[in-house]
């Protein structure tokens, strides 16, 4: 039986796992650091040659215009382009990098113990991911030489790690996970020896970062500099001080001050923090993901109206800053907030391990559960005339965010608007809404499709559209009229073009990392 591998593509850092075979539990390879963890970032050294984790992240401190963090953030972005050096830098061939210096490091120590190479892979995405960036990840595996068995939803991962001792028959958990660069919460509950995932939501430009760049900001105006941290993020003194601001946030986790000192301009400055006046500074972020529990408490409820929360658990790195639990306790006063030790960083990835093997096994080990019911984070759609609102073009949606993340359905009700049509114009929309119809402007234009029947028909002849949505999260949608239909992968074809991976393909191959 092949073995497949659990790895967690984070935002600030990145993590692979597999289960050990001898005891059964998902064990995290090291990389060539002895580290559990590789910081997802990369560098482009005055060659154009790319280093990627720990060198990369020490050399950031000293040119980031060279370095690419957190390019996790531009998955959504289809026109993200960035030229360093003379590489340009894509967040499909960036991430690819990361995951194959993962891959390479986790080979290199499997070669020692006399094990089979990483080929096949459960790869982790934020669950509020859309359409664009889970087909952008599943590019980025397969350029690492990946064969991407399954995307699995951050939190369900994460869920999955904790197994059936804490997820006993009918509990209901809220995973809050909040990493480096992004947030996420769903709200699980077992059923039938299964997760189901009740609601998600979040927010995949939000995390422990933004806590830093203010840090930053604060540090800057308290010296009487008139900078932002944005006017020198490319400038050295700016790498140095972002890295700065990541140290004396991770000590006041477990202190009531820290130092913090920097140099600009070639003079040395230094500041001491409080807990008090970082946590005063940080509000803002941190009530942005309270706003996003709430929403998902809101949905949650809609599918269990006696929704009752048991337990929360913290996931992610930041999510260890004493502000977020304090925060959750007066929002959930009669809940248990629970963060393992040292799982906040590995849970996701031994949880993907678990998923993978779960795949490849006809029945579950005992103790360990599997993924049931997983919800998708975006609503899809298509435009249409509401003739009941002034012949308005809308979005009505075919596939809401409160349905199962795996589905097939098929919607009726739709009808060509003119007499005598001969064709139909399709626009694909993703949009955040659970509602059935909503504003074009509130949707995000994914993709266009033409249905031409040839043969003029009456006003008002059907219209019905199939969708299809795997385990990935990547939407299938068919339109049909008159015999004739249409099919639609969404933003497959946009995602990348086959010219472009072979290009990145052939570029990085002998780069040995």
């Amino acid at each position: 039986m092949t073995e497949i591998f659990g790895i967690d593509l984070g935002t600030t850092n990145s993590c692979i796992a597999t289960i050990d075979e001898l005891g059964g539990q998902p064990v995290v390879i090291k990389n060539s650091f002895d580290m559990q963890t590789t910081p997802s970032v990369i560098y482009f050294d005055e060659y154009d040659q790319p280093l990627v984790g720990d060198e990369a992240k020490r050399s950031m401190a000293m040119d980031p215009s060279r370095a690419v963090a957190f390019i996790k953030r531009e998955m959504s972005n289809a026109t993200y382009r960035r030229m360093v050096g003379n590489v340009e830098v894509t967040p499909i061939m960036a991430s690819h990098l990361i995951l194959r210096k993962l891959v390479d490091d986790a080979n290199a120590a499997r070669e020692f113990e006399g094990k089979k190479p990483v080929k096949k892979a459960v790869i982790t995405v934020p669950a509020y991911f859309g359409n664009d960036e889970r087909e952008r990840t599943r590019k980025a595996g397969e350029l690492a030489g990946l064969e991407v068995i399954d995307l699995v939803n951050e939190p369900t991962a994460a869920a999955l790690s904790y197994g059936k001792a804490t997820f006993t028959e009918g509990k209901t958990v809220m995973v809050y996970d909040l990493g480096g660069g992004t947030f996420d919460v769903s709200i699980i509950k077992m059923r039938n020896g299964k997760l189901d995932t009740l609601s998600t939501d979040g927010d995949h430009k939000l995390g422990g970062v933004d806590w830093d760049a203010t840090l930053v900001d604060f540090a800057l105006l308290s010296k009487g500099l008139d900078v932002t941290y944005d006017d020198i993020a490319d400038k050295k003194e700016g790498g140095q001080l972002i890295l700065e601001a990541e140290k004396c946030k991770k000590m006041l986790s477990t202190n009531d001050k820290a130092p913090m000192k920097f140099r600009y301009k070639g003079k040395m400055m230094s500041l001491e923090v409080t807990r008090a006046v970082f946590e005063e500074l940080t509000i803002e972020n941190l009530n942005k993901t309270i706003n996003c529990v709430r929403r998902a408490v809101q949905l949650a409820k809609k599918e269990d109206s006696d929704l009752k929360i048991d337990e929360i658990i913290l996931v992610g790195g930041s999510s260890r800053m004493p502000m977020v639990r304090r925060k959750l306790e007066k929002e959930f006063p009669d809940v248990k907030i629970r963060m393992d030790r040292f799982e906040p960083d590995l849970a996701v990835a031994k949880g993907a391990a678990i998923h993978a093997q779960n795949l490849t096994e006809k029945t579950t080990r005992k103790g360990r559960p599997m993924i049931g019911v997983d919800k998708g984070s975006r609503s899809y759609g298509v435009n249409a005339i509401d003739t009941s609102d002034g012949n308005t073009e809308k979005i009505f949606n075919l596939l809401y965010r409160t349905e199962p993340l795996e589905i097939d359905k098929k919607v009726d009700g739709f009808s060509t608007y003119a007499e005598g049509q001969t064709k139909l114009s399709i626009k694909f929309y993703e949009n955040a809404s659970p509602e059935y119809s909503l504003p074009i402007n509130k949707g995000k234009l994914l993709q266009t499709a033409t249905i031409d029947w040839g043969t003029p028909v009456p006003k008002g002849t059907p219209i019905t559209y199939n969708i299809i949505r795997g385990k990935d999260g990547i939407v299938h949608i068919a339109a049909q009229c008159q015999g004739k239909s249409c099919n639609v992968t969404i933003d497959s074809g946009k995602v990348i073009s086959d010219d472009e991976m072979r290009r990145i393909k052939s570029e990085f191959e002998d780069i040995e990392l």
